[in-house]
């Protein structure tokens, strides 16, 4: 990852910041509203905070509220126990008012009044909170009073429901017992106030039917709540995990040095940090469009469209990496490397995208440097090498050198120098950010026979044999001078690389679209870590730095510039120890829209 210089001002701002404590914030109102920068969103100038904003996952206020205590929860279920007896004083008092002032209504009431004071004297935590299963217990005496206050209105005996329900699902299992006794002490207060048992089965269901749904209800209700429990159990560790993993995001997006901003698959922005911010206003983001005013291709010049800039192309579902581009008004530009990919749970489901830019103007600005560093210097020497070279040509005609006793020494500076022009070459020919072709109708049988046997003669001096399987004629739109350029430089780095004793085969075939070049050797081959980075200007592979062969690892770089100048491509195959395949792929048919391309 590039990383910022010093020398940046927005990087000594951020150098001496001390580090945040993350922590899982509640949603605020707008907070999901869709926004985006480039490549993450970015608020209107007048929006923003003056200090740096809290970067991390909008966590509902919901989910970080603290849940009630227990006594709350009781006090809730008294209430409701409360508000039922009044209901049934606003009934006694329209029917039988002076059923108001009789002892077992008014001990019930006392009951109530009792349990109703027992719940706010009890503790929420301590030794005696578990006092509180008396609350609901002298709640179900006093439904017993009630009951027989009024015989006439048997469903007086549903109040019973609300003090068994908190027995069941706010107690343990030592409590289940209570509702079942209690259940049995309202239906026994008539019997005891008539003074006799029941003398007929209908008597005896009466008492016991009671009992029996309470039971029913209490075993029912207690099993739902411990399942309720264990999910809330669970539920509350995956909420500590999610708000964990928040935690961890936030703090890793605001560590890096990039814009990093995640999508939900709503579009809206779930983590997005300062580098985002900076970026964003170098861009001159417009949050309807989703894309920035100053967005430019990799050329500094050509303005990006809407729909070809990071967040547009990858809120689209596209997924890329390393995408150059250039933030910021002419004179004032970042490179931004951008990437983008969607990001899946293990079953498929879709739950957002992320983009990520980073900040490379720094190594763009080396590597422009370098090039234009590599141009100037091989143009200086070009001019006085060349008149070398003439110089030389001019000795080597007008001098017997032989007789001399000087023509290998002379043919020694000859061949080196010419050697160093074709490597000048190479740097001007790398040095160009377009590799323009002259597109004509060639042949490429034609090429291919003349580039076997221009390499024929260091073949064999280097005891390689080389084999040319050529049709007569192979018709395509290419410049000829540059697909002699490919083939020689494939054939020249075969008979470098391949020992004595090795081959060479040059195979050229064409269908009806396309024409394919393929250069196959014998030689040392390459090794997969060193194929990724082949066709990299300057590389070399390790093996041919080993034998301190000699170049500067320009070759396949432009032979892919030339080909991809010609809308083909070039593979490569090849083992250590096993030999190399070159493949070059070119169309036939160049396309009507120009006679250049850009590699």
């Amino acid at each position: 990852m590039a990383q910022r210089q010093p020398q940046d001002p927005r990087f000594r701002e951020r150098a001496g910041a001390q580090p945040r404590p993350v922590q899982a914030r509640p949603a605020q109102p707008g907070a999901d509203r869709p926004q985006s920068a480039q490549p993450g969103p970015v608020r209107p100038e007048a929006a923003r905070p003056s200090a740096m904003p809290v970067v991390g996952i909008t966590v509902p206020a919901a989910a970080v509220a603290p849940l009630p205590r227990t006594n709350h929860l009781f006090a809730g279920a008294q209430f409701a126990f409360i508000a039922s007896i009044v209901m049934l004083g606003g009934y006694i008092g329209l029917t039988s008012t002076w059923t108001l002032l009789a002892p077992d209504f008014l001990i019930g009431l006392s009951l109530t009044a009792a349990a109703t004071s027992l719940l706010f004297a009890v503790p929420a935590s301590g030794a005696v909170r578990g006092l509180l299963v008396l609350v609901p217990t002298i709640d179900m005496l006093a439904v017993g009073f009630f009951r027989d206050t009024l015989p006439n209105l048997p469903t007086s005996g549903l109040l019973i429901v609300i003090p068994v329900l908190w027995l069941a699902g706010g107690f343990g299992v030592s409590a289940l017992p209570v509702p079942v006794f209690g259940a049995i002490f309202v239906s026994l207060v008539p019997v005891a106030r008539a003074g006799a048992w029941p003398t007929t089965p209908g008597g005896w269901g009466a008492i016991c039917i009671l009992p029996a749904l309470v039971l029913i209800i209490t075993v029912t209700v207690h099993l739902a709540a411990r399942q309720l429990r264990a999910h809330e159990g669970r539920a509350r560790i995956a909420l500590a995990a999610a708000t964990e993993a928040a935690a961890v995001a936030t703090t890793v997006a605001e560590s890096v040095d990039a814009a990093v901003v995640f999508f939900r698959p709503d579009g809206s922005a779930a983590i997005r940090n300062q580098a985002t911010y900076e970026q964003a206003a170098l861009a001159g983001f417009d949050p309807k469009t989703r894309s920035g005013v100053h967005v430019y291709a990799a050329d500094r010049i050509t303005r990006l469209r809407p729909e070809q800039q990071v967040i547009n192309r990858a809120l689209r579902g596209e997924s890329f990496r390393g995408e150059l581009y250039w933030v910021g008004e002419p004179g004032d530009q970042r490179a931004i490397i951008g990437n983008a990919r969607q990001v899946h749970s293990e079953d498929g489901t879709f739950l957002g995208t992320i983009t990520v830019g980073h900040d490379v103007t720094d190594l763009a600005n080396a590597v422009a440097l370098r090039e234009a560093f590599l141009i100037d210097v091989s143009h200086e020497l070009r001019t006085p090498l060349t008149s070398i070279i003439g110089y030389l040509d001019l000795l080597t005609e007008g001098h017997d050198l032989k007789g001399l006793g000087l023509e290998r020494e002379v043919a020694t500076i000859q061949r080196n120098a010419e050697q160093l022009y074709a490597i000048i070459g190479d740097l001007l020919a790398a040095g160009d950010a377009e590799m323009r072709v002259r597109i004509a109708l060639t042949d490429l049988g034609d090429i291919a026979r003349e580039s076997v046997a221009a390499i024929m003669p260091r073949a064999s001096e280097a005891g390689v044999a080389v084999r040319a399987e050529v049709p007569p004629h192979v018709e395509l739109e290419g410049d000829g001078s540059r697909l002699r350029q490919v083939l020689d430089n494939l054939l020249s780095n075969a008979v470098k690389y391949t020992p004595r004793g090795g081959r060479v085969v040059l195979t050229v075939s064409a269908d009806d679209d396309t024409s394919t070049v393929t250069v196959a050797d014998t030689g040392i081959g390459i090794s997969p870590d060193d194929q990724r980075q082949l066709f990299d200007r300057f590389f070399r592979a390790r093996e041919v730095r080993d034998e301190a062969q000699p170049g500067v690892g320009l070759g396949l770089s432009i032979v892919k510039s030339i080909t991809e100048a010609h809308h083909g491509w070039i593979a490569v195959s090849s083992r250590p120890g096993r030999g190399s395949t070159f493949t070059v792929t070119l169309p036939l048919r160049q396309p009507r829209a120009g006679t250049s391309a850009t590699a």
